[in-house]
């Protein structure tokens, strides 16, 4: 009997000096066994009190049943035997009110009993930081919901693909912070948040992945109650939202590009679904309707996806498959070929021949533009320079630039970068727009104009009198030239509205100063339409199709030998007195 107190004592004087809560149970009774001062104290009743007590009225509260790290949950081997590895878990213990680190490990007790020792941490500072610190990572702050790194969390742990995905971006939301304020559009993020919330369907999570562009997951759900659920999204977005203070009502309207996403798709990481939502967003806008993505859209995305990356290796491969050719611009006074506009192609080695409307973009989406603008422009001055075209008699080169070039800083060094390598003049270089909403001709793209007109550099206006022209501003433009789209001489010969419409932009781009080019010229009696209302230049079929470098050498003499074309034409419209008569008439 001494042997055991003397070792009872030895292990109440070795847990009475460690600072955890450390409790000795009964393996079969649950009873406590020994309690050490640490917990008796913080729990504010004796030793004693505690010492006789079934263990989990004193963890869980009386009456609430046996605590989840419960010793009974180590079963005795087949021997009767316990494990004695020590087991650990995580709990909460709502009588002291701390979060715990648990260990439970089986001891042979004093008097040969069966029990455990149990030994608890606090470690509620230390879950507090933990929640802290994932709130932080994986929540909005300003909006307290899920952000895009737990949106990947989620999509890593669902393997199997049993979820569908809405994406909606808010397109009007730049303009309402600035017609409305910042608060307005803050009000509107919770209005639409907490509306969508309100809804009652199961496995439904609202992240915000950036500023204006948020995501539904929906767990188990099929394509079909998705589909709805985004339609019924897109139908309220036609009505206002109230984004005002209690009794203070303040309606906005706001449009969303939206779409839906199926999980059953197949996906191989959260970055690709991310990039599948950033492209199907992108086709809803220019839709204007709900995109779905399903196995069709998936087939093309992929392709796109490939045909980006095989873009992206050409580049990085010193422009491998890139070429420039060259389609003459005819000037049909002197009945010769007067310059050129550079044309860019691409071949890719493992699609082919990509149509440049395809690369184009595809180049302004990756940040290519750029890289591939500036090699366009470099290429097509040294074939020029090298074929001294630079000396002919008003010739200027033709090269087109991207509207988001015009955002470049560094646009007007490249370009007197490439014009001092190849000793070419900025006399003969014309630089080519596209008459369009991201040209802001009143900001900083204007002040990129004025300084490459400072270099002696024409400014040419393409598709003028198509989509977003003012012809009031036409005289404040700062270009030169003027270019029309081809639509405009399809039906000249037998359509007396497109007659009149090219006499008219030919007189605006007279009245202006500027030289009005008409492209797209197939056959001679366009040619005379066009002759007769003043047009300055052609560009066209009739004369020449695109010429690679080695083909614009074998007929430079064109620059200085009168086209045949122009010889019959010209001589029919002086008989006739017709040669620009409906220009010299109002002149």
């Amino acid at each position: 009997m001494s042997n055991i107190s003397d070792s009872a004592a030895a292990l109440r004087s070795f847990v009475n000096s460690a600072a955890v809560y450390i409790y000795v149970v009964d393996y079969e009774t649950d009873v406590i066994l020994m309690v050490n001062d640490f917990y008796a104290r913080n729990l504010g009743v004796t030793r004693e009190r505690m010492e006789g007590t079934r263990c989990w009225e004193l963890v869980m509260g009386e009456g609430e049943g046996r605590c989840p790290f419960c010793p009974r949950a180590l079963e005795p081997g087949a021997d009767g035997a316990l494990d004695k590895e020590p087991r650990s878990t995580e709990a909460y213990n709502p009588t002291l009110g701390i979060y715990g680190n648990v260990t439970a490990q089986a001891i042979d007790w004093v008097d040969g009993r069966r029990a455990h020792i149990i030994t608890v941490s606090d470690e509620s500072k230390a879950m507090l930081l933990r929640e802290e610190l994932f709130q932080l990572a994986y929540f909005d702050r300003q909006m307290s919901i899920p952000n895009l790194a737990k949106l990947e969390k989620d999509l890593e742990a669902r393997t199997d693909g049993s979820y569908c995905l809405i994406a909606f971006d808010y397109i009007s939301l730049r303009y309402i912070n600035d017609a409305y304020g910042r608060a307005a559009g803050d009000a509107l993020l919770k209005t639409v948040t907490e509306w969508i919330q309100r809804f009652d369907i199961a496995g439904l999570t609202v992240y915000r992945i950036e500023g204006d562009q948020f995501c539904l997951l929906l767990d188990g759900a099929d394509m079909m109650s998705a589909s709805g659920l985004a339609d019924r999204i897109q139908e309220r977005f036609q009505e206002p939202w109230d984004v005002g203070a209690a009794g203070d009502s303040s309606f906005v309207t706001s449009r969303v590009s939206i779409c839906v996403i199926d999980g059953r798709t197949g996906f191989d990481s959260p970055a690709q679904i991310l990039s599948i939502i950033e492209r199907t967003l992108h086709i809803s806008k220019e839709m204007g309707m709900v995109a779905v993505y399903d196995q069709d859209m998936n087939r093309i995305l992929r392709q796109d996806i490939a045909l980006e990356i095989s873009l992206k290796d050409s580049v990085a491969n010193g422009m491998d498959g890139f070429e420039v050719f060259f389609q003459p611009i005819v000037d049909p006074n002197k009945g010769l070929w007067q310059g050129v506009e550079a044309l860019a192609r691409w071949t890719s080695p493992e699609f082919g021949r990509i149509p440049p409307l395809v690369f184009i973009r595809m180049a302004e989406q990756t940040g290519l533009i750029n890289t591939i603008g500036q090699w366009i422009l470099d290429r097509a001055v040294k074939v020029c320079a090298e074929l001294g075209l630079h000396m002919v008699d008003g010739f200027f080169l033709d090269v087109n630039l991207s509207p988001l070039q015009m955002s470049d800083e560094g646009l007007v060094s490249n370009v007197l970068r490439s014009l001092q390598s190849h000793g070419f003049p900025g006399r003969c270089l014309a630089l080519e727009i596209t008459e369009s909403e991201e040209v802001d001709t009143g900001g900083y793209s204007q002040t990129i104009v004025e300084r490459l007109r400072s270099l002696d550099i024409k400014i040419a206006l393409d598709d003028f009198g198509t989509g977003y022209s003012n012809f009031n501003n036409l005289k404040s433009m700062p270009v030169g030239i003027l270019k029309t789209e081809k639509q405009f001489i399809d039906d000249i010969v037998v359509d007396k509205y497109q007659q009149f419409l090219s006499y008219v932009l030919v007189e605006l781009a007279h009245a202006a100063d500027m030289k009005l080019i008409a492209e797209g010229v197939e056959t001679p009696e366009q040619m005379r339409e066009l002759m007769k209302n003043g047009v300055d230049c052609f560009q066209g079929y009739l004369f020449s199709k695109p010429l690679n470098a080695e083909d614009l050498a074998a007929h430079a003499g064109k620059f200085y030998e009168i086209d045949p074309v122009f010889e019959e034409t010209r001589r029919s419209l002086e008989e006739n007195n017709e040669l620009g008569a409906k220009t010299n008439v109002v002149r």
